[in-house]
């Protein structure tokens, strides 16, 4: 059964109707406000979109450069890269370049550049970058070729220390191992050749492992 309207609710304003009133009235006294309002946050999208299409083309143009470097020799890849870190130093081909940069130098049996090169790699890369482990790596191999043996095992410590060695850290301990043999010091190779082998899966590097713990033993 319906329910019987009261006189007194014929009397009682339409919730509707008030909320819409009041609603008109706010936009008629703050007219202005309201629209300097609605165009400051338009022109909060309009910039946002348009950074995000500059990002977007600014990216892939680094990368398209990055590219261009397949199948280059090693002195025009540095070159190349050279170019991409001048023009894009914000890019993420801009990073990979330094890193690629290290390596080459490495190969090439410049050092100095190749630290040089892994360490702006580091400074300028984000701390989940997967490649900064390897960095680590390859400024090991760099001191330890140059003969600095403590600053070797510094660099090789750090991915250990904060936990970041992942699937690196038995070539990590098995590098810091191989260091302090050139450095006389068997009882700290040992301990490392030990973590080494307990982070091995291949069974060639297994077996290379437990020959030099037995011959440190």
């Amino acid at each position: 059964m319906a329910r019987k309207i009261k006189k007194k609710d014929l009397k009682k304003p339409d919730r509707f109707q008030s909320f819409f009133g009041k609603t008109i009235r706010y936009v008629s006294e703050n007219r202005n406000k309201l629209l300097l309002s609605l165009g400051i946050f338009v022109l909060i999208i309009l910039s946002l979109a348009g950074w995000h299409l500059y990002r977007l083309n600014y990216e892939e143009n680094a990368q398209r450069m990055y590219l261009s470097a397949s199948g280059s020799n090693n002195n025009d890849k540095i070159e190349i890269y050279k170019e991409v870190v001048k023009k894009y130093p914000r890019s993420n081909a801009a990073l990979t370049s330094l890193y690629n940069m290290g390596n080459i130098y490495f190969n090439l049996n410049d050092i100095d550049k190749s630290v040089n090169a892994y360490r702006e790699f580091i400074e300028k890369s984000h701390e989940d970058n997967v490649l900064i482990t390897l960095a680590y790596i390859g400024l090991g191999y760099c001191y330890e070729a140059g003969g600095d043996f403590n600053k070797a095992l510094e660099a090789l410590n750090v991915p250990i220390k904060h936990g970041v060695g992942g699937s690196w850290e038995g070539i990590i301990y098995r590098n810091m191992a191989r260091i302090y043999e050139e450095m006389n010091k068997p009882k700290e190779a040992l301990e490392r050749y030990k973590k080494a082998l307990n982070q091995t899966t291949d069974p060639v590097m297994e077996a290379l492992i437990k020959r030099k713990i037995s011959a440190l033993n």
